[in-house]
């Protein structure tokens, strides 16, 4: 008994669960879904349409534990507000497009090492602002008599693009502290000002006093919903000397880009 306990717990830890969570291990601000025990595939779905259309898209779960894994599926609307997501039960979100899912199965059995697909129609409504969704694989480990029931949550974003409205809004650049243990780290805010998910990618250029460049660093992708803010950072590679600095950053998103100039200074 105190076994199965044991294993248990070690279970939920590589999820990144505690007992009865109901909410999934996040990346950034997405559902964490590449997990050491249980994996749901893909991580990701962007599905481009117009309004009224619908969508078929097929999920697979993977039971890589020695227990068996019951799930429900679950789909929520994916909202933001004030720059940052929320997700909220089906029908909380006016013409959203949770509501209209079907899922088939709604219900999965896993024993240990089997794999699971499941359905998911989705509808986009008419005229809804609603960009993303993510369906949940909600369920517990059945560990047998006496042992501590634990739950586990992992989701699939799927996000949904229907105009051609791509636009960003950079703020200015903010300089951490450079120190000889560390170097410096650039920052901009980035609000989607579009009414389409988008996914930026791009580099940061430090000059100097002269105009010459002295440093290049690359910003990690991030995916963004209409209204979402997120802070873009890029670690300069090189130490520099005291001095004042410009720095010009671009942003390539669905074929656009998008620039900043900004200006730091390194004191003595």
């Amino acid at each position: 008994m105190k076994i199965k306990a044991t294993l248990s717990i070690i279970f939920c830890a590589a999820l990144g669960f505690s007992a009865g969570a109901q909410t999934p291990v996040m990346s950034g601000s997405e559902p964490g879904v590449m997990l050491a025990s249980i994996s749901l595939s893909p991580a990701i779905i962007m599905v481009r349409g117009t309004y009224s259309q619908s969508t078929t898209q097929v999920l697979t779960i993977t039971n890589h534990t020695a227990n068996q894994v019951n799930f429900n599926l679950v789909t929520e609307d994916v909202v933001v507000r004030e720059g940052k997501r929320f997700y909220l039960p089906a029908g909380h979100v006016a013409n959203g497009i949770a509501a209209n899912t079907v899922m088939l199965p709604t219900v999965v059995v896993l024993k240990a090492g089997e794999e699971a697909s499941v359905q998911v129609t989705l509808t986009i409504p008419p005229g809804t602002g609603q960009r993303a969704v993510v369906t949940y694989f909600r369920g517990a480990v059945s560990t047998g008599n006496g042992a501590v029931g634990l739950s586990a949550s992992l989701g699939t974003l799927i996000t949904f693009n229907v105009s051609n409205d791509y636009r960003l809004e950079i703020g200015p650049v903010q300089a951490s502290v450079q120190t000889p243990a560390a170097n410096l780290i650039l920052s901009e805010e980035v609000r989607n000002s579009g009414s389409e998910p988008v996914t930026p990618k791009g580099v940061l250029v430090i000059l100097n006093a002269a105009g010459k460049r002295v440093a290049k660093a690359a910003f990690s992708p991030e995916r963004m919903l209409p209204g979402e803010q997120l802070i873009f950072s890029a670690t300069n590679p090189v130490q520099l000397a005291p001095g004042d600095y410009h720095t010009l950053s671009s942003l390539e998103f669905e074929g656009k880009v998008t620039t900043s100039a900004g200006q730091f200074t390194i004191p003595e």
